[in-house]
């Protein structure tokens, strides 16, 4: 959430959709005003609204144009970096009588003392960028930028927990920002909501691509959900989009949000989606419908063909999709979403796996990465500039060519970065940012 996401062009076959269909807005269609009716201090529920970051303008009208009521504004990130935009998208966000939140970047892992620390920072940047006092500071905890999520359970929460305790102590209120798989597997929400009642925000996306109005069939079944960010492109604007399950105001605390899929919208005659079990990642079962479940704790690559290329899109953790076929390569499973369309099995759930058909595939994209020349990583420095699109960033990665994945971190167009080995796979160059780190050079101008 912290940078501009990969934009994701098309739409792939998801539960209940078919490829080439808009993702179902449902019968009961929520407030989509160009007027808002809002308050600088209270967000009703069933209000939308945008996470922004440097990503973005500091001028949030449109935003409020669209329909948007409230906007959490990053302020923050570990103890060293401040959101630039911060004051201007808080002083726009009340200009144009939406309630300003915050939220700040958490880098401390598992670290109690750390949280602390960076709680204590993002109250300071808070501050200092106008965000009144009695409103909400999200820590945000996901992958990304060193964030370690792989620690036990417990210490996740604990360190989690010292950084909303700072928060509330400062006068304002906390809340936590995750991925519902990574809320569901390494944070202890119970507990958290134990001592901070409906304070969870959570990302989870129905489908790829625009959504102007959440499909509630597709709402994660958590307790104590207060926001659901139910897409990256909102209504076109290329912003996160959320919506309120309960009433956001200042110094206050929401009722509790019910339990399950109960916020689903009354009335609808689009049926529910299927109950699909829960399984780990890798794994599969032989019952249900014929569903791949990413599994993996952040976006995973879409491929053109197993071991191939990607195709630039990104499927969120939790996102379910329709298998129209299999492959096995290398001994490993991969699922076919239909047309030049694959995932990894290693990062999925798949149900219905004995009723999925193997299908060929292209040999020769398929195995491109494996037959053709590499002409080997080399000792390379220098210093590169991202040339993308004013406002965007590009995917780093981890490792190069099909082995590629992505890192959860982008960088913003026309920022520098030091170059330290490069190397070519089939014709196309890679450059190495330190560690495994790796850029695409198509995007990338040595100076």
């Amino acid at each position: 959430m912290h940078s501009a996401k990969n934009r994701i062009l098309g739409t792939l076959a998801c539960v209940s959709a078919l490829a080439g269909v808009a993702a179902y807005t449902g019968n009961t269609p929520l407030s989509s005003k160009s007027v808002v009716q809002a308050a600088t201090n209270y967000a009703p529920a069933r209000s939308y609204g945008v996470d922004v970051s440097s990503f973005q303008s500091t001028n949030l009208g449109p935003h409020a144009q669209a329909g948007a009521q409230f906007a959490i504004v990053k302020v923050s990130e570990g103890t060293s970096y401040r959101n630039p935009n911060a004051a201007g998208q808080i002083a726009s966000a009340k200009q144009h009588n939406m309630m300003p939140m915050s939220y700040h970047f958490a880098i401390f892992g598992n670290n109690a003392s750390a949280a602390q620390a960076e709680a204590r920072y993002a109250i300071s940047s808070a501050q200092a960028f106008g965000l009144p006092k009695g409103s909400y500071i999200v820590c945000d905890w996901e992958t990304g930028d060193g964030n370690v999520v792989t620690g036990s359970m417990s210490a996740n929460t604990n360190a989690i927990m010292a950084f909303m305790n700072t928060i509330k102590s400062a006068g304002y209120q906390p809340m936590i920002y995750s991925g519902a798989y990574l809320l569901k597997n390494n944070i202890d929400t119970t507990t958290l909501l134990r001592s901070y009642p409906n304070s969870l925000w959570v990302a989870s996306y129905a489908t790829t691509g625009r959504i102007d109005t959440p499909d509630f069939n597709y709402f994660p079944s958590m307790d104590g959900i207060a926001i659901w960010q139910f897409t990256d492109n909102w209504r076109g604007l290329y912003v996160d989009g959320n919506i309120s399950l309960l009433p956001l105001s200042y110094n206050t605390t929401s009722s509790q949000a019910p339990a399950g899929n109960t916020n689903k919208p009354a009335n609808t005659s689009k049926p529910s989606t299927p109950a699909v079990s829960e399984g780990a990642m890798g794994q599969t079962s032989n019952s249900g419908s014929k569903i791949a479940t990413v599994k993996y704790p952040g976006n995973i690559a879409l491929w053109q063909s197993p071991n191939g290329h990607v195709t630039g899109r990104y499927l969120p953790s939790g996102s379910r999709w329709v298998v129209s076929g299999k492959a096995q390569v290398n001994g490993e499973w991969w699922y076919n979403l239909g047309g030049n369309q694959w995932v990894p099995g290693k990062y999925c759930y798949v149900t219905g796996f004995s009723s999925i058909p193997v299908v060929s595939v292209n040999s020769s994209s398929s195995s491109s990465s494996h037959t053709s020349s590499n002409s080997g990583e080399t000792k390379f420095t220098g210093i590169g500039r991202v040339n993308y699109v004013p406002g965007y960033g590009i995917n780093l990665w981890y490792g190069y060519g099909s082995n590629a994945h992505f890192s959860g971190r982008r960088l913003p167009h026309g920022s520098r970065w030091k170059v330290f080995k490069k190397v070519t796979v089939n014709g196309h160059t890679w450059y190495n940012l330190g560690g495994n780190q790796w850029l695409d050079g198509k995007y990338l101008i040595m100076e």
